[in-house]
């Protein structure tokens, strides 16, 4: 089994330069890059490029390397900025997008804590802020074993996992196949998994339909999720609806269906990392379930569930992927769902701390025992000089020409090639011309680009459907932050921290209910709607949602009950309670400010509309624990990540003789939560990228290799 022992921050002396992350494969470079809303000084680096503790030379990183380059998803993306958000852009040379908008552009401007505040460095390095995911259970997850446990179950044979045949099925796969061509029985059937590629489903068809004559293959999809079905020949559409023996890879009856695993990410999303691995094991990224999106500009931990993968094939994958790690396997009959989670456990460092030590441990102590405004942070309003609640707001005005133009126009902060390309296409609107010379990182664009090349130039409508839904939902989510945003600071100002007559009040547990109706409304919506794009929606019958939150109004008899910890405002939606006081009325204020009214919430796409969920006003962080230390080099760590501990590293430890100060914050929050507005609370300081850049000058560091995570 693999060793552990404890680590945590400046509990030892750091003799290595550093985490392993300093280092990488084969002398190719990684950088430290902007992310969640984040623009950060650049890492220091370390040149020389050493065996790791697993006793790899660097001839076996450069073959690494070499392998590794096969299984990214896109090999230019390997070369663009880790940070860059989809449809965000950047400069491509590792400067960063910077970030135009402030805190008060988006509607926070309060404080409820009476300190002075203080200055620190959010984010410096991404090692600074490390997460990890509160399961069901009240565990906190942590990568402990990178180590398979016996089952007892028959192994796959080892060399055939993960091993492409003609660059499309695995040796698995094609066992199968000849064996089925070699005993075509019209009662049985191979469900090969295989991704959302089309052209990489073509060439799966051909391949069957030249090598086996006697069998024919269809797509067919079962919960979203593609299969290449394979049967005798003749017989795919006579027996559409026989029933077949299906013939999936071998599965010992003795597992779960789904492997639960941890994976751990540096510096990554999760959406990446799923697609990384479903593009490494030729599967639909659908196959894979976790309970919420981490942090990409952070070290973090979090649980994942996926449909009969062996965990032996899981681990294998971990000698591919750098800054990626899978660990403690088990198998389960559920897959992870959307908010299967109690919250986050934050460690989070503050560099360059200078302040009054009597203010900090004030500031501290304020947010161990008031809390924080819950605002919605910086995060939640993208990474480009166009906030997603401006293109948001031009949804719900069904406006989608301004949302195709705030999306494709100009931009401030751009690279110059990008600003030029987006010049001409404002100009000229040749959305060919465009795609043909957009850089390919830049989703969101080229598929709205896509839409409008197919439905024509001026058809926003239908070109809009073309961008992926979750990310038009993102939008949309954007304004409600927003609005939600200034309605909280608003209510303080005004009313300060007690619950007043009219307010609405909740004891239990808000999250489940919120989860639920942010996600499956739309399956319960109580108005018809009209086709709109490609998709087919048709009208449903009025029903009710029979899971909502019902909060109390607070009134004369009952104020005394309440604080202001159990006070909810909700987000704008058309089936929610408002407020039964002026609140209310603050509502269609600000919303006739953006030339909307009430009623736009209920759009008339149906994808579009907002019923509304509720979120408290102050959030009461756990278990918060805060210590002090120094150093000198911006460029080392100064906390311990899971695989530093699973590798035996020395943790940091702090130097009495430092030339700077920092804070260590460790805290829980429950989801949905931005860990930056506690910080934010706690320093009195604007959390935006723009102005988090300017404390990191003077800070400047040159930027380290990324390192590998390696199997042992």
């Amino acid at each position: 089994m693999t060793r552990r022992k404890r680590g945590g921050a400046w509990r030892g002396v750091n003799r290595g330069g550093g985490r392993g992350r300093g280092r990488g494969r084969g002398g190719h470079h990684g950088q430290e890059q902007q992310g969640e809303g984040q623009i950060t000084s650049p890492e220091g680096a370390d040149a020389l490029l050493d065996t790791g503790e697993d006793g790899n030379t660097q001839s076996d990183e450069l073959r690494e390397a070499d392998e590794r380059k096969l299984l990214m998803m896109d090999e230019d993306k390997e070369k663009e900025e880790e940070g860059e958000e989809q449809g965000g852009g950047g400069d491509g040379g590792g400067g960063g997008m910077r970030i135009f908008f402030k805190e008060e552009d988006v509607g926070i401007t309060e404080y409820i804590g009476h300190h002075t505040g203080f200055h620190g460095v959010i984010k410096q390095r991404y090692s600074d802020f490390i997460v990890h995911e509160i399961a069901q259970d009240g565990q906190i997850v942590k990568l402990t074993s990178l180590d398979v446990e016996d089952t007892g179950a028959t192994d796959i044979k080892e060399e055939d996992e993960g091993v492409v045949y003609e660059g499309i099925l695995t040796e698995e796969q094609e066992y199968k196949l000849v064996e089925f061509s070699a005993d075509p029985r019209e009662d049985r059937i191979i469900d090969i998994s295989t991704s959302d590629d089309k052209e990489e489903r073509k060439r799966i068809h051909h391949h069957i339909k030249s090598k086996y004559k006697n069998l024919e293959s269809d797509t067919v999809f079962e919960d979203d999720v593609p299969f290449i079905r394979v049967v005798q020949q003749g017989k795919a559409r006579r027996n559409k609806h026989a029933q077949y023996k299906r013939d999936l890879i071998d599965w010992p009856k003795n597992l779960g269906k789904y492997c639960r695993f941890v994976l751990y990410k540096e510096n990554f999303d999760t959406g990446d990392c799923i697609g990384r691995l479903s593009k490494y094991f030729h599967i639909n990224k659908n196959m894979f379930q976790h309970a919420g999106t981490k942090d990409k500009r952070a070290i973090t931990s979090q649980e994942v569930t996926v449909y009969r993968v062996r965990a032996e094939r899981l681990q294998k994958a971990n000698r591919y992927f750098y800054r990626m790690a899978l660990g403690n396997f088990r198998y389960v009959e559920q897959p992870l769902k959307l908010g299967q989670l109690q919250g986050n456990r934050f460690t989070i460092v503050l560099r360059n701390v200078c302040g009054d030590m009597t203010e900090i441990n004030k500031a501290m102590t304020s947010l161990k025992e008031s809390g924080f405004i819950n605002y919605y942070g910086m995060q939640r309003f993208g990474t480009t000089a166009i906030p997603t609640h401006q293109v948001g707001r031009a949804i719900l005005k069904s406006d989608y020409k301004e949302a195709a133009e705030l999306i494709l126009k100009p931009r401030l902060g751009e690279p110059a090639n990008v600003s030029e390309i987006r010049t001409k296409w404002w100009e000229s609107k040749n959305s060919l011309e465009m795609i043909t010379k957009l850089p390919r990182k830049y989703n969101i664009e080229r598929n709205l680009l896509e839409g409008l090349i197919k439905y024509g130039e001026t058809n926003y409508a239908n070109a809009f459907q073309k961008i992926h839904r979750n990310t038009r939902t993102m939008y949309l989510h954007g304004y409600q932050s927003y609005i939600w945003n200034r309605i909280v600071s608003r209510r303080i100002n005004k009313y300060g921290l007690q619950p007043i007559i009219g307010d609405l009040v909740y004891k239990g547990d808000i999250k489940d209910v919120a989860f639920k109706e942010e996600r499956d409304y739309s399956k319960d919506m109580s108005f018809k709607e009209e086709k709109d794009g490609e998709e087919n929606q048709n009208g449903e019958s009025e029903v009710t949602n029979q899971n909502r939150l019902v909060p109390t109004v607070v009134d004369a008899h009952n104020i005394k009950d309440y604080t202001i910890t159990d006070v909810v405002l909700p987000l704008p939606g058309f089936d929610v309670m408002y407020p039964q006081n002026e609140v209310e009325s603050w509502y269609g204020e600000m919303m006739a400010e953006d030339g909307l009214q009430m009623e736009n919430l209920k759009h008339s796409n149906r994808q579009y509309a907002l019923p509304g969920a509720y979120r408290r006003m102050i959030i009461m962080p756990k278990d918060v624990e805060w210590r002090m230390g120094k150093y000198s080099d911006v460029t080392k760590d100064l906390t311990s990540s899971d695989l530093d501990i699973i590798h035996d590293k020395k943790p940091p430890v702090s130097e009495p003789d430092g030339t700077m100060t920092a804070l260590m914050i460790e805290m829980t929050l429950t989801s949905s939560c931005y860990a930056t507005m506690a910080l934010r609370e706690v320093t009195k300081t604007d959390t935006s990228s723009a102005h988090q850049s300017t404390l990191n000058k003077g800070n400047q560091a040159e930027k380290t290799l990324t390192s590998p995570v390696k199997s042992e």
